[in-house]
C-alpha cells in the first residue's frame, strides 16, 4: 500500500480561484527535458511497432464483418447523419458493434474512404490510438507521483517511472485483442478519450492563470463529450474525475465540488449525449436485461469474471477472443459473491482514508460497473473490458514495486544514523530506479515475447477460431465460427463438422443451423439445407439471414414462387434485410419481372452498398432493360468491390460478362 501524506504537509503550494491548492511541483516537469520525452515517446512506438507492425495485414475478423464489411453508413462521408435508408457515419444503423457510438463510426468511415476494406489502415489508426493513450498514461502518472500527498518520496523518479508504467501497459499481452481486433477501437477511443479527461482535469486544477483553467476546461468538457460518443463505460468518468480530487487533494467531495463546480459542470453535462445516444437502445438485441439471462445469474457470473480478469493481469495465459456463454448459479458462485463482496469493502475503506489503492480499486470496479449491471448476452466475458482498468493496476504495481524496494533499501543498506528525510530518498533513487526499470524492462520484453505468440493467431480466421477452441473447448460460438470460416474456404466437410459439435453444445443455437444450412447449400444439398433454415427460424423467427437463404434453396429448386413467398414474409419481419431484397430480385426477375426485380436491387444497394453481388444483379437488369450505361457502371463497381474483398471467383465472373457486354455493337464516336 502506498503512503500518503496530507496534501499540504510539506513543499509550497499555490492557490488558484475556482480550483484546488496544487503544488508548485505540479506546474513544472523541468526535470525532464523535451528531448528526454521525445526520446520516450520514439521507444514506446519503436516498441509498439515491433510488437504490433507484423499483425498490419491482419484480416478482419468476427464482428468485423457487422462493423466494417456490411455496415453502409461507411461509404460516404456526408452528409454526417445521412437520410431513410442511406445511413451517415455519424448514424450507423441499428445493433452493430457501432451503433449509439458515432465517433467510432466515423473514424470507420474515414478508413474506408481512403482505404477501402485493405486491413492495413484499420490496424494502423487502432495502433495509433493505443500509442496516444499510452503517453496520455505517462503524463498523468508523472504528474500524480509528484503530488505532495506522497512526501517527495517519487519526485526524483516520477519521469522513468512514468514510462516503465506507459510501457508495461502498452505492451501488456492484455490489451492485445483491443488493439489488433479492428472493431474493439470503440475500447480504444473510449480508453484515450477517458485518459484525456483526467489528464485536462489536471491541468485544469493546476492552471496558473483564469485564461488557462478556461483553455483546460473546454478541452476537458470537449475530451468527456467525445468519449461519450465511443462507448457507454465513458460514463463512470465524471465520478472518477471526483474520486481522483478528493483522494489527492481536498479530502472532500464537498470541497472538490465547491472549488471545481465549473468542471464537473461540463464533465456531468456530457452524460445528456450518453443518454440522447442510447436512448432508443441501439444495440437492444444483444444488452440488457429484456433478454434471456435474468439479473441474478448475470450478476453470480460476473463476480467470477472479475477474479478471471485479474487472474489475466497478473498471469496473461491462455487468452481467447471469445469465452463460452456460461451463466452460474447463486449456489455455484457464492464464493466468488464473498470474495468481491470483501474486495468492495476493502476498497471503501482505502477511499474512506483516502489511499491511492482504494483509487485505484474504484477505478477498476467502476469502469467495469456497467458490463458488471447489464447483461450483454453475446459475450459474458471479454478481455478488452480490462483495458483502462489495467492501466491503473499497472501504474500501481510500477510506484508499489519502487516504494517497497525503497523502503527494503533504506531499511537494510542505508545507515540508521540518516535521518528520514526527503534527501535520504533522493541520495538512493538512482540505484533503487536502476534495479526497478531493470525488472521491469525484463518483464515488457517478456510480455512482447508473449504478445508476438498471441498475434500469430490473427492470421487468419480459420487460425483464430482454432486457437480459441483450443483454449475453450465448450465454446460452441467459436465451434461455430470456425465452421463458418472452413465453409468461406470451400472445406465444407471440416465445416460440416464444426458446425454439428456447435449444435452437440448447444442444440438451440439458432445460428449454428442457420449456417449448417448454408453450408449444406453450397454443397449442394438443397433439402438438408432448408430443414436447416427452418430449424434456425423456428428457434429465431427474426433470423432474417436464415429466412433469406431459405428463399435461395427454394429457388434452386425451382420452387420460385415458394421462394417469393419466404423472401416477402422475411422482409415483412425485417424490411432492412439487405440480402433478402436482393434475393427477391433474382426470384423476381427468374420470373421475368425485371421491373420489380430492379426495385429490390436498389434497395439492395441503398441498405447494403458493400455487396458486389448487388451492384452485378443491378448490372444484369439495366443490360436487359437497355440501359448500356447504367449497366456497364453497375459492372464494373461490383468488379471493384469483388476484387478489394478477395472475391476473385466473382471478380473473374464480372470482367468475363463485362467484357462479353462491351464487345457488342457500339455507336461510332464523333473525334473530340
Amino acid at each position: 500500500m502506498l503512503p500518503r501524506k496530507d496534501i499540504n504537509s510539506t513543499g509550497p503550494t499555490v492557490a488558484v480561484q475556482h480550483g484546488t491548492a496544487w503544488p508548485t511541483s505540479l506546474l513544472s516537469l523541468d526535470e525532464a527535458s523535451l528531448w528526454r520525452k521525445a526520446g520516450a515517446v520514439v521507444m514506446l512506438f519503436g516498441v509498439l511497432w515491433w510488437v504490433y507492425g507484423r499483425a498490419m495485414g491482419s484480416p478482419l475478423v468476427f464482428d468485423d464483418a457487422p462493423s466494417v464489411e456490411q455496415n453502409p453508413s461507411l461509404v460516404r462521408l456526408w452528409p454526417l447523419l445521412g437520410a431513410d435508408g442511406q445511413p451517415g457515419p455519424l448514424n450507423p444503423p441499428k445493433d452493430l458493434p457501432t451503433s449509439g457510438r458515432p465517433l467510432v463510426n466515423l473514424s470507420l468511415a474515414l478508413n474506408y474512404h481512403f482505404g477501402g476494406l485493405n486491413p492495413a489502415g484499420y490496424h494502423a489508426f487502432n495502433l495509433a490510438v493505443h500509442l496516444l493513450a499510452a503517453m496520455l498514461l505517462g503524463l498523468i502518472v508523472q504528474r500524480l507521483l509528484r503530488l505532495e500527498c506522497f512526501g517527495g518520496r517519487f519526485a526524483g523518479a516520477s519521469g522513468p517511472l512514468a514510462f516503465l508504467a506507459a510501457l508495461l501497459w502498452a505492451v501488456h499481452p492484455l490489451n492485445t485483442e483491443t488493439v489488433v481486433y479492428i472493431t474493439q477501437r470503440t475500447e480504444l477511443m473510449v480508453g484515450l478519450f477517458y485518459l484525456a479527461t483526467l489528464y485536462g482535469s489536471l491541468r485544469y486544477w493546476g492552471a496558473a492563470s483564469a485564461a488557462g483553467r478556461r483553455t483546460w476546461l473546454i478541452l476537458t468538457t470537449l475530451a468527456c463529450l467525445a468519449g461519450m460518443a465511443c462507448k457507454e463505460v465513458m460514463v463512470t468518468a465524471p465520478l472518477l474525475v471526483l474520486l481522483f480530487q478528493r483522494t489527492f487533494a481536498t479530502g472532500s467531495f464537498r470541497q472538490a465540488l465547491r472549488k471545481s463546480w465549473p468542471l464537473y459542470a461540463g464533465l456531468a453535462g456530457s452524460w445528456l449525449l450518453l443518454l440522447a445516444l442510447n436512448i432508443d437502445r441501439p444495440r437492444g438485441a444483444s444488452a440488457g436485461f429484456h433478454l434471456e439471462v435474468t439479473p441474478l445469474a448475470w450478476w453470480c457470473t460476473q463476480a467470477q469474471v472479475l477474479w478471471r480478469y485479474l487472474k489475466l493481469v497478473v498471469w496473461p495465459w491462455p487468452l481467447s477472443i471469445h469465452y463460452p456463454l456460461v451463466y452460474l448459479t447463486f449456489a455455484s458462485a457464492w464464493p466468488w459473491l464473498l470474495a468481491t463482496a470483501l474486495l468492495a469493502i476493502g476498497v471503501l475503506i482505502l477511499l474512506w482514508r483516502r489511499q491511492p489503492a482504494g483509487y485505484v480499486g474504484a477505478w477498476v470496479l467502476l469502469i467495469l460497473s456497467p458490463t458488471f449491471f447489464v447483461p450483454i448476452v453475446t459475450e459474458v466475458m471479454a478481455e478488452r473490458r480490462m483495458y483502462l482498468p489495467l492501466a491503473a493496476l499497472i501504474t500501481l504495481a510500477v510506484a508499489g514495486g519502487y516504494w517497497a524496494v525503497q523502503w527494503t533499501w533504506t531499511k537494510v543498506a542505508v545507515p540508521r544514523a540518516v535521518p528520514r528525510t526527503k534527501e535520504r530518498w533522493r541520495v538512493v533513487d538512482g540505484r533503487i530506479l536502476a534495479v526497478v526499470g531493470s525488472a521491469a524492462l525484463t518483464l515488457a520484453l517478456a510480455c512482447c515475447l508473449l504478445d508476438i505468440h498471441r498475434l500469430a493467431a490473427y492470421q487468419d480466421g480459420i487460425t483464430l477460431w482454432k486457437d480459441t477452441i483450443e483454449t475453450q473447448p465448450g465454446d460452441g460460438v467459436a465451434h461455430n465460427n470456425l465452421g463458418h470460416v472452413l465453409s468461406k474456404a470451400d472445406r465444407f466437410q471440416e465445416a460440416k463438422e464444426q458446425f454439428q459439435e456447435a449444435l452437440k453444445i448447444n442444440p438451440k443455437d439458432a445460428a449454428a443451423h442457420g449456417n449448417l444450412g448454408l453450408m449444406l447449400m453450397q454443397s449442394d444439398e438443397l433439402q438438408p439445407a432448408i430443414e436447416q433454415f427452418r430449424q434456425a427460424l423456428q428457434l429465431d423467427s427474426d433470423y432474417s439471414e436464415a429466412g433469406s437463404n431459405l428463399g435461395v434453396a427454394l429457388m434452386r429448386l425451382d420452387r420460385t414462387q415458394e421462394a417469393i413467398d419466404q423472401l416477402c414474409k422475411t422482409l415483412r419481419n425485417d424490411p432492412y434485410c439487405a440480402a433478402a431484397h436482393s434475393n427477391l430480385g433474382v426470384a423476381l426477375g427468374n420470373m421475368g419481372r425485371t421491373q420489380e426485380a430492379m426495385k429490390q436491387f436498389q434497395l439492395a444497394e441503398q441498405l447494403n452498398p458493400l455487396d458486389a453481388n448487388t451492384y452485378f444483379y443491378l448490372a444484369l437488369a439495366n443490360s436487359q432493360l437497355n440501359h448500356s450505361a447504367a449497366a456497364q457502371a453497375a459492372a464494373q463497381k461490383a468488379a471493384e468491390l469483388a476484387r478489394s474483398q478477395g472475391q476473385t471467383a466473382l471478380a473473374q465472373k464480372i470482367a468475363a460478362w463485362l467484357l462479353n457486354y462491351q464487345g457488342g455493337p457500339r455507336p461510332e464516336r464523333k473525334d473530340r
